[in-house]
């Protein structure tokens, strides 16, 4: 006689993924067991949420939330082609969807914050940063900089030129601590042709920013 199974079995992560697909198909925020705290009884779940945000250069992006505990709220968001760091709300927050999609749209503003002060760090470090799929390379041929003159301007910012045939930037102004002090300085100079740039010391050269609320397209390092 061939055994059959007491009991109705899912693989790893197939339970987790059929709600999900449900709470998609009806629009609705879904409580989704963690599979570690089911295994141990633990009345903990994880509650989760996509939305789309707009960031302070104008970009939309979505933010990815996920609900630890009643007062332990993360939210990842995309940005571009990556990620920016990861935001925090460390109070109770409501369950229905507006709620969530609230802090997601205020805490984007954090995240894009925390992406501009990570950004000004990787432009100081003597290796190009982990990007996920590998590290950068520098090309020497692009080097704009001396490696003294790259090293004291690491992660400073500075009104730039760009040159055509090249594309090269080219410093036109002193250099400024951060980017919120660079972009005032900008709009002072009322001059559309001049571009918001950052020091990259790896790579030896002026930088459009990742993150400015100038240039909503601005180039990458």
């Amino acid at each position: 006689m061939a055994r059959v199974p007491r009991y109705t079995t899912f693989r790893p992560g197939e339970l987790e993924e059929l709600l999900k697909k449900t709470a998609l198909k009806n629009g609705a925020v879904a409580d989704v067991p963690n599979a570690w705290d089911v295994k141990r009884r633990s009345p903990l779940h994880l509650r989760w949420h996509d939305c789309g945000v707009t960031y302070p250069d104008g970009t939309t992006g979505t933010c990815h939330y996920t609900r630890q505990g009643p007062k332990w709220h993360i939210m990842k968001y995309d940005h571009g082609g990556g990620q920016l760091p990861l935001a925090y709300h460390m109070d109770t927050l409501g369950r229905d969807a507006t709620s969530i999609e609230a802090m997601c749209q205020e805490k984007a503003l954090v995240a894009f914050g925390y992406g501009v002060q990570q950004e000004q760090k990787d432009a100081k470090r003597v290796q190009p940063p982990w990007t996920g799929y590998g590290k950068r390379k520098a090309d020497p041929k692009t080097f704009q900089l001396s490696h003294e003159r790259a090293v004291a301007l690491a992660g400073k910012y500075a009104l730039c030129l760009k040159l055509c045939p090249s594309g090269k930037l080219i410093a036109v102004s002193s250099t400024f601590e951060t980017l919120d002090e660079a972009n005032e300085a900008w709009h002072e100079r009322g001059d559309p042709d001049l571009i918001v740039a950052i020091a990259v010391r790896w790579a030896r050269r002026w930088t459009a920013p990742r993150f400015s609320t100038l240039h909503t397209h601005p180039e990458t390092m």
